[in-house]
């Protein structure tokens, strides 16, 4: 990892300096050691209205990594943002890269701690730059709050997730609203449960 960038954005995490981040690094060659996704402040603007719209308080970020783009949308929209992750033994680790937030860990077999929590109605679901497939559907199928999020690389974008912010996730689910961020083919995708809120056309 690029010290540099690690060292400096760790300086700006400490000054809650989260706009210099994402206007510094966002096209910076070295910006996927840290982050796949830099949003800028519309992108926050509108994660934070569709949290509101869509009666939320808090969201709750599966495979977190570092939690640095947790971190600042809790700085950036004032909803506060969990991430969870396995391998706790990894990540409490000399080797392992800084983190932001704090992390809840568990197993590839879902804790009871962590159903509570995929219990809470109020809550917003977030995958950002997901990769697997079954513990996705695990998620899901425990979850039962009625939002989810998919940040992540559209068609072009040369890069692979799973789920996809578009059209990956089963008929339970209708695409609430989405924005592009920046201009970089990556989106983020609200999506809602069927029969909740009417879709805007």
């Amino acid at each position: 990892m690029d010290d540099n960038i690690t060292n400096d954005i760790i300086n700006l995490y400490k000054e809650k300096n989260w706009r210099n981040i994402v206007e510094k690094y966002h096209d910076h060659p070295e910006r996927n050691k840290l982050l796949w996704v830099y949003p800028g402040e519309e992108n926050f603007e509108f994660i934070a209205n569709c949290l509101k719209e869509l009666k939320c308080d808090r969201v709750l970020s599966v495979g977190c990594g570092s939690g640095l783009l947790e971190w600042m949308v809790t700085e950036a929209t004032g909803f506060p943002v969990s991430g969870i992750e396995v391998d706790g033994a990894w990540w409490n680790c000399k080797y392992a890269p800084p983190t932001f937030i704090p992390l809840l860990f568990t197993t590839s077999k879902l804790e009871k701690d962590i159903l509570n929590i995929l219990g809470q109605h109020s809550l917003a679901l977030l995958f950002c730059y997901f990769n697997n497939r079954p513990a996705f559907e695990e998620y899901i199928k425990h979850f039962k709050g009625n939002v989810l999020i998919i940040i992540g690389p559209g068609d072009g974008r040369g890069v692979h997730t799973d789920p996809k912010p578009f059209g990956d996730v089963n008929n339970n689910w209708d695409l609430f609203k989405w924005q592009e961020v920046r201009n970089s083919k990556d989106f983020i995708a609200f999506y809602c449960k069927k029969n909740i809120i009417p879709i805007n056309k």
